[in-house]
């Protein structure tokens, strides 16, 4: 139940994950589509800057024809409304060539501020997907641990009912359902819990064959810290009124039985 409790964590943080994402994702999207909506809007209005100074050219023209009708009719000299005419023309061509200038300054920050958003959201759903991957992996090596767990917890019961095993092969199911027909029992719930009732039908059997698979180890031997000999590097402390190096330094009553080790915090 634990394990079962523990994978369905693990899927719920997964699917967390992976919601975040998602919302990041459509930010990114949202974002996108915001900069092109503003991109279009500065293109729209580049084009509705530029028929304004075509309107206004085509009026300053014919501002200039009324010009120069009242200019003849006032007998005033050609050569100064050339001059004139043509002055005007060169204030307002330089106007529009400063204003597609900033147009395009502008159209060009934002077409690299689109690519570094690009940039970043497709970086982030990588990791995303990188995250998603190994938790994917992490889940599956969890449930193959469990399985095996419970194989060799099957195998042990086989052991203990007939003193066969298969090794660890087979289907674990119809391992379990043999060991229920030769106990004569049968239970319901998951593979688990099944396992986990016939290991208690099974009684200390079940462990004392599992403690013939266990390696056996000597045990080791308890010796003081003074007898132990390490050696720190530093030079022999000389012996003092409070017991020597043999002496508990926290009580200062009995010999040194053992070491006080930081956390390495």
């Amino acid at each position: 139940r634990a394990r079962e409790a523990e994978r369905l964590a693990a899927e719920e943080a997964q699917r967390e994950e992976q919601r975040a994402a998602a919302a990041a994702r459509k930010a990114a999207q949202a974002e996108a589509a915001r900069r092109e909506k503003e991109a279009a809007d500065r293109r729209a209005e580049e084009e509705k800057a530029k028929q304004r100074a075509k309107a206004a050219e085509k009026k300053a023209v014919r501002k200039e024809g009324k010009a120069k009708n009242k200019e003849a009719k006032k007998a005033t000299p050609a050569f100064k409304l050339e001059e004139e005419r043509r002055a005007k023309v060169a204030a307002e061509l330089r106007e529009q060539e400063e204003r597609a200038a900033r147009l395009a300054a502008e159209q060009e920050a934002a077409r690299r501020a689109e690519r570094e958003a690009a940039e970043l959201a497709g970086a982030a759903e990588r990791a995303a997907l990188r995250e998603d991957a190994e938790l994917a992996e992490a889940l599956r090596r969890s449930e193959v641990d469990a399985e095996e767990a419970l194989a060799r917890r099957v195998s042990r019961c086989e052991e203990a009912v007939s003193s066969e095993s298969t090794g660890g092969g087979g289907d674990l199911q119809r391992r379990v359902d043999r060991l229920e027909a030769s106990l004569g029992a049968a239970t319901e719930g998951s593979l688990e819990e099944r396992v986990g009732a016939i290991e208690r039908l099974i009684g200390p059997e079940a462990g004392e064959a599992a403690e013939q698979h266990l390696p056996v180890t000597e045990p080791f031997a308890a010796v003081s810290l003074a007898d132990a000999g390490l050696d720190t590097g530093r030079p022999a402390a000389p012996e003092s009124t409070m017991g020597g190096e043999t002496t508990c330094i926290v009580c200062f009553a009995r010999v040194k039985s053992h070491a006080a080790v930081p956390c390495g915090h």
